[in-house]
């Protein structure tokens, strides 16, 4: 929500800088985000003397201008190229060493002819000429045009009250909905500051001719979705453009000025939080309104100029033959004010906030007015708005406001109390406020008390208990006020990881310390995502869990595995230049269960990916990765791990990926993604990913660590060179050396894969390291043969395998 500082003094005295009071507001509950200002220096009102064409320009012009400062000079020299110069023109001139929102001004030559400094347009100084006389010319902004004509040597800032211009950005929280507008921020900073609050209180002349209540009528049918409708119409309109300072407040809190009835309506709900609508008269069919749900089927077209199909849940306010609007959302065309309006008829009513957030987001529609009454409006703060806006229409002079109104108002908010118990209060936050402060605080927040009961006012539907008594005292009396104290015995306890979440933390050390970098992403995903990693048509990933109200449709579905998160990190890496990278996530795939009633299955997962674009080939990085498992699967002590190749997995290349297996059950996989897979991703193709559940990882792990003493006695190393067919794989080899070497082979390592024609086409020699050992004895070459052995014999039985 912002704030212009200078329409939130229409509430309160402000007498510290808008740093200071971001700062207090913060403190006080209410999250500043940014403080946004006019960032304008060194712009005066400057006067044009003489206008010389450039000798070297046709369109170029050589200006002497009077700065009205001493300091500046009275006579100096700028190139400028607007069509509407003249001499006698008062503009926006920028000194050298000026800042404005684009550009610092320096001195400079343009075409040879040296400028020191910049005649301005309106665009030029951002935001400020919104609504002011002159803004809109293309060129400079003749200043001549205000009313009153400025002095030559006035500073920009102090013409326009620029340090009044200054805005707010605050973070408002949903359970707030009275601090989305300028008068409840008002009100917490007349409350923060301990000055005096000013609320709105509007005063009407009614000097129409007409009586409201007799040129219009409304019904409401359907009162749990609409609990109040407030009407005035306004007589002889003038539709134009808004006075200035209309248009600069709307322009600081983020609205375009469109024109004066527009504009008020606009100004409304942003300084009373209640959104307005402006029908004409003349396009509602007897002038009757109806406040109904719509019929299914039924097709509206709306002030953005969209068709809307509706269903029987929308609620929409239209007249006897068609819709008008989206209750609470947007405007019909066909009953827009427009510059032939001179009748019209205001709008502020209350609407079930459920009910509009439903049908803003089944039409695709999320508006100013939308975002405020999804969070629950007040009520009783209907009518005061509509008032405000008439009151409006009567100081701008654009229209003549009806005797009388309409107020139908079939669903009233049952009045909450709360008791007030300032020894509760007390203890409940840990102070010792006396009872004057915090009745003086509640008052201040409009909190009637009587007879030890709470009575919060109606706009402020976040108070329900004495807990939230307790936090409007705490913020005020002030956070930092509140005494550090101890927990008492019984509420104190020994905080620790549990053993999963501690093991979780092994593994992303492990893999920091391995090289790679953590990434967050994102829990839910587009399905055509299964169509881009090739995933066959009967695959369970394919079964997602689907959003009900979706962002749009690349997030539609929550994720069956974390693979596309990181090809898209990998591709955006890799196209950013970046050469190499190591990648991972630890996080949730969520599985659906068999009943749709229960929640998903929701499985802790390890994924990531490793590339590099200065390498020929990925078998380096194939291996690297397999390392890096086999490095955690070592930190956490398990011990039973093996690998087997993977041919069925479409989205890898069947030729280049590995299945990851523990106490002989497959929990992973890693491998070089199909190059068909890769472009479609736009990644590396030599990258290499890994994707592992979390649990197998945890459940097979071991904390305690046993200690093992050194050998006592040396060892016997055997190495080995066999000849195999190349579809062996060197898992295959290891396993049954260690299956067949006995209890004196300790050891099987690997350490050479060797290929050449000589060998034959289809054949590969294996070289593995036999490490023999015996704890009691030194051993000799006859206690290890019948080992050696047994373990050629069968690699020769199972494999054919053959001694180099």
């Amino acid at each position: 929500m912002k704030a212009p500082i200078g329409w939130l003094k229409d509430f309160t005295d402000i007498d510290v800088s808008p740093k200071e009071l971001a700062d207090a507001m913060t403190l006080s509950g209410s999250k500043v985000e940014e403080i946004i200002s006019t960032d304008i220096t060194g712009v005066y009102v400057g006067k044009i003397l003489t206008v010389d064409e450039h000798p070297d320009s046709d369109h170029l012009h050589i200006l002497k201008v009077d700065f009205g400062r001493d300091e500046i000079g009275h006579e100096v020299q700028i190139v400028c190229g607007a069509p509407n110069v003249e001499v006698g023109m008062l503009c926006p001139i920028a000194a050298v060493g000026a800042h404005l929102p684009e550009i610092d001004i320096k001195k400079g030559k343009i075409r040879g002819v040296e400028s020191f400094g910049m005649c301005c347009s309106a665009d030029e100084l951002g935001s400020i000429g919104a609504g002011k006389p002159g803004a809109d010319v293309y060129g400079l902004w003749d200043l001549r045009l205000l009313d009153p004509v400025p002095a030559v040597g006035t500073d920009i800032r102090d013409l326009f009250n620029l340090d009044d211009l200054v805005t707010i950005d605050f973070e408002i929280t949903s359970n707030r909905p009275d601090c989305f507008s300028i008068e409840g921020l008002g009100r917490e900073a007349a409350v923060t500051l301990g000055h005096p609050f000013k609320a709105v209180a509007p005063v009407l002349k009614q000097e129409g001719s007409l009586n409201t209540a007799s040129v219009a009528k409304v019904d409401i049918e359907a009162p749990d979705l609409c609990y109040r409708y407030c009407a005035r119409t306004v007589e002889d309109v003038v539709i134009g453009p808004s006075p200035a300072w209309m248009a600069e407040r709307l322009a600081a809190a983020g609205m375009r000025p469109i024109n004066n009835i527009v504009d008020i309506t606009n100004y409304v709900c942003l300084e009373l939080g209640q959104p307005m609508h402006a029908f004409d008269l003349d396009y509602l069919k007897n002038n009757h309104i109806i406040v109904r749900t719509a019929k299914d089927g039924e097709v509206t077209k709306t002030l953005d100029g969209n068709d809307h199909t509706l269903n029987s849940s929308n609620l929409v306010i239209a007249d006897e033959e068609k819709v008008c609007a989206i209750a609470g959302v947007m405007g019909g065309e066909n009953s827009e004010v427009l510059e032939t309006t001179k009748t019209i008829l205001f709008e502020s009513a209350t609407f079930n906030g459920v009910s509009v957030r439903k049908t803003a987001i089944a039409n695709g529609l999320r508006t100013e007015a939308s975002s405020r009454y999804e969070k629950g409006l007040d009520a009783e703060n209907a009518l005061r708005a509509l008032n405000r806006a008439c009151e409006l229409v009567e100081l701008l002079g654009c229209g003549k406001v009806s005797k009388g109104l309409i107020d139908v108002y079939p669903t009233k908010k049952e009045v909450k109390t709360i008791p007030f118990r300032p020894q509760k209060i007390n203890s409940f936050i840990g102070i010792d406020a006396s009872e004057e402060f915090m009745l003086d605080i509640l008052g201040q927040l409009e909190c009637k008390v009587e007879n030890g009961i709470i009575t919060p006012p109606t706009f402020r539907p976040d108070l329900e208990s004495e807990a939230d008594i307790s936090e409007e005292i705490a913020r005020f009396f002030g956070y930092n006020n509140i005494p550090a104290t101890l927990l008492n015995s019984s509420a104190t306890t020994l905080g620790g990881r549990t053993r999963e979440q501690a093991l979780t933390e092994k593994i992303k050390d492990t893999l920091v310390s391995c090289g790679f970098f953590e990434a967050i992403t994102y829990s839910f995903e587009s399905p055509s995502d299964m169509d881009l990693m090739r995933v066959a048509e009967d695959s369970p990933l394919r079964n997602q869990v689907k959003i009900s109200n979706p962002l749009g449709d690349d997030t539609s579905v929550m994720r069956t595995t974390m693979l596309p998160s990181m090809l898209r990190i990998a591709a955006r890496n890799s196209n950013r230049g970046v050469p190499a990278a190591k990648v991972f996530e630890v996080a949730y795939v969520y599985i659906p269960d068999a009943d749709p009633a229960n929640l998903p299955e929701e499985r802790k997962t390890l994924c990531g990916f490793s590339y590099d674009n200065t390498v020929s080939d990925s078998k380096e990085i194939f291996y690297d990765i397999k390392g890096t498992i086999e490095e955690l699967c070592a930190i956490l002590g398990i011990r039973s791990v093996s690998f087997e190749p993977l041919t069925d997995d479409p989205t890898f290349h069947p030729g280049r990926t590995a299945s990851l297996i523990i106490n002989g059950k497959k929990c992973g996989k890693f491998g070089v993604v199909f190059p068909e897979t890769a472009d479609n991703f736009d990644a590396p193709e030599k990258a290499v990913f890994f994707e592992i559940e979390c649990n197998a990882l945890t459940n097979a792990a071991k904390t305690e660590r046993v200690y093992k003493q050194l050998p006592k006695y040396p060892g016997i190393a055997r190495d080995i060179a066999v000849m195999v067919d190349k579809s062996v794989p060197v898992g295959e080899i290891i396993k049954t050396c260690k299956s067949a070497g006995g209890k004196l082979l300790k050891e099987v390592e690997f350490f050479d894969v060797y290929e050449d024609n000589k060998l034959g086409a289809d054949m590969k020699s294996v070289a593995v390291s036999l490490m023999f050992r015996d704890d009691n004895k030194t051993l000799t070459d006859a206690d290890i043969k019948d080992s050696y052995e047994k373990i050629l014999d069968r690699l020769a039985k199972n494999y054919n395998a053959k001694l180099r």
